[in-house]
């Protein structure tokens, strides 16, 4: 009995010794490790997201800014993640399990941090999860700034939208050399102003230390390091001319697809300075309102009017007669013809075995080349386009900024267009150019393929005499002290060197399009002296009589001019014209001029 009283308190002994060393060892030896370890367990580094900076039209209007909305994070307390609590948020938050784990996963390295699920979550949803607070550890409720677009879809392909979305590697990049290095998860700019500008957007985000409780809510605060906010944007854009043009564009589409134009549905219209290439109006219609863009995007993927796609610079259109003047400054600057020289018309003419027409047959006699504009005479371009050769053509269009980007790089996208060329056609045919096809592409048909930017542009210049200025939408950023760190420059990316007295020919001509017995006589009763040109782009189908599309491009006032535009309607053309309506709007709103 002794022994086996000895043994037991032998054995008890020694697991004393045994734990009182390990005790030892866990509180002398380990105690930094673990202290540590209880720290982080106790205290969290909870970030502030900085304020986004907002965005103001040229006269200050506010476009985008911030409000307060709640945000559902989940952090890991140390222990990892609740499944149950996974499950129960992918029903209440409406997401797949299979999103919340991947964003835990693509997040690793931020252990101890929140993960955002979802963003600006209804009162009802943050009601649910503050009733099973206990219950969900690890979850979150956060108030943090939601972008918000003042006016809807107004302007949307030029803000853009925010977003969690895949970031291309080339704008990650350009990001970088800004100054910010993208992290995957963070939310970002996706479209418009909004990726372009993203490093001066954002802001710098704060920090509050706070101690929290076993479910990882917040119980105490010890430190706070503020955001600092983004810079503002001043655009370059008149807010009522973009919703004089937006709305009016909208009407005319709308009209459109009244009339049972199963065709229509789409348009576009650039207002430029063309004394700086500031731009004063971008609109594309359809457009997309960014406040709801991740409830709609489903049904915004699958419209077959693409409302994603900016038309002004991500399409290329044919353009019709509204590209003559390239034709008459070819003409003119070669010495092809004279301002007073004329060519007869008589409706038709068969030149190398090809008959071409006049629009509707019209035979208009002997023109000038002033007449010739004023009326839209194709049998005279025809010919001016013979007399030049397609070469010669293609380098003047060239020269007017067309065939490639006129160099916007305030929002991404722009495309380069087509200049009809023996070049282009030996990438799509092994034929030979031949000149029957110089007379189409001297009217604007054939292979040209322009967008919108660049028709305004090309119009600037006729407006300005050859100088081409980098578009712009950027006038200036103000940080969030109110001081500006930068104003844009007017920049010249080209000059075209032709005489002045061509430059003057073609104005003059342009102006006489506005008048009685002009192409665009709608605008011969307004207050401002309009120079302008219409255009009618014939469109190929399998269907047979598709409508053309509608253009029309204009500059004022003619002696000094301060603006200058396109308007371009897809299928446009119903019962007479569809765009000289939407330009006179246009040119109302930024003269000031009543309809009465």
């Amino acid at each position: 009995m002794l022994k086996r009283t000895r043994l037991f308190i032998s054995v008890v002994v020694f697991i004393f010794i045994v734990l009182s060393a390990r005790l030892a060892y866990l509180q002398i030896f380990q105690y930094e490790h673990y202290w540590g370890r209880a720290e982080k367990n106790r205290l969290r580094i909870l970030p502030i997201t900085a304020p986004r900076g907002e965005i103001f039209d040229k006269n200050g209007r506010q476009l985008v800014t911030n409000r307060p909305g709640f945000t559902v994070s989940l952090v890991d307390l140390g222990r990892g993640y609740d499944q149950e609590t996974i499950s129960y948020l992918s029903q209440l938050l409406e997401m797949e399990e299979e999103e919340i784990t991947d964003k835990i996963h693509s997040q690793f390295y931020r252990r101890y941090l929140p993960i955002r699920l979802k963003t600006d979550v209804s009162m009802e949803t943050v009601s649910k999860i503050a009733e099973r607070r206990m219950e969900l550890p690890g979850v979150l409720i956060e108030v943090q700034p939601i972008r918000n677009y003042v006016f809807g879809n107004f302007a949307s392909h030029i803000l853009g939208y925010m977003g969690e979305g895949t970031v291309p590697d080339w704008v990650k990049g350009q990001w970088k050399k800004a100054g910010y290095e993208y992290q995957l998860g963070d939310l970002v700019g996706q479209a418009g102003i909004e990726i372009a500008w993203e490093p001066f957007l954002r802001g710098e985000d704060g920090g509050i230390q706070v101690e929290v409780n076993s479910t990882g809510q917040a119980i105490r605060e010890f430190e706070r390091v503020e955001p600092k906010p983004g810079d503002a944007l001043y655009l370059t854009i008149d807010a009522r001319l973009q919703q004089v043009a937006e709305q009016a564009l909208n009407e005319v589409v709308q009209g459109l697809l009244n009339e049972d134009n199963k065709y229509a549905g789409e348009a576009a219209a650039v207002v430029l300075d063309p004394r700086s290439g500031g731009i004063l109006a971008m609109a594309s219609i359809p457009s997309y309102d960014p406040n709801t863009f991740r409830l709609d995007f489903p049904v915004l993927v699958k419209d077959s009017r693409r409302p994603l796609v900016n038309k002004s610079i991500e399409e290329r259109y044919s353009v019709g007669s509204t590209f003559k003047m390239v034709t008459a400054m070819a003409a003119l600057q070669e010495g092809v013809v004279s301002k007073g020289e004329r060519v007869y018309c008589s409706g038709t003419v068969t030149r190398y075995g090809a008959t071409k027409s006049c629009f509707r047959g019209t035979a208009h006699g002997a023109l000038n080349i002033f007449e010739a504009l004023q009326k839209s005479c194709n049998i005279f371009f025809y010919e001016m386009g013979l007399r030049v050769g397609i070469d010669t053509l293609a380098h003047y269009s060239r020269e007017f900024g067309f065939g490639k980007p006129v160099g916007l790089t305030d929002i991404f996208g722009e495309k380069k267009g087509i200049v009809a060329s023996r070049e282009f056609k030996s990438t799509l045919y092994r034929d030979p150019w031949y000149p029957a096809e110089t007379m189409d592409a001297a009217i604007g048909q054939s292979f040209h393929s322009i967008t919108p930017l660049q028709l305004a542009n090309y119009v600037a210049m006729i407006a300005n005499g050859g100088i081409q200025y980098r578009p712009y939408l950027v006038q200036k950023i103000v940080d969030s002290e109110g001081s500006t760190k930068m104003i844009a420059e007017p920049e010249v990316l080209h000059f075209m060197e032709v005489e002045e007295s061509n430059w003057e020919i073609i104005r003059q001509a342009m102006s006489l399009v506005t008048l009685p017995g002009g192409t665009g006589a709608r605008l011969a009763d307004f207050p401002i002296r309009v120079a302008g040109k219409t255009g009618t782009a014939q469109v190929v189908g399998r269907d047979g009589n598709i409508p053309s599309h509608s253009l029309f491009v204009a500059f004022a006032p003619l002696e000094e001019p301060e603006i200058a535009l396109a308007v371009f309607i897809k299928h446009g053309e119903s019962r007479g014209s569809t765009s000289i309506p939407v330009a006179r709007k246009i040119l109302e709103e930024y003269f000031r001029v009543s309809e009465g």
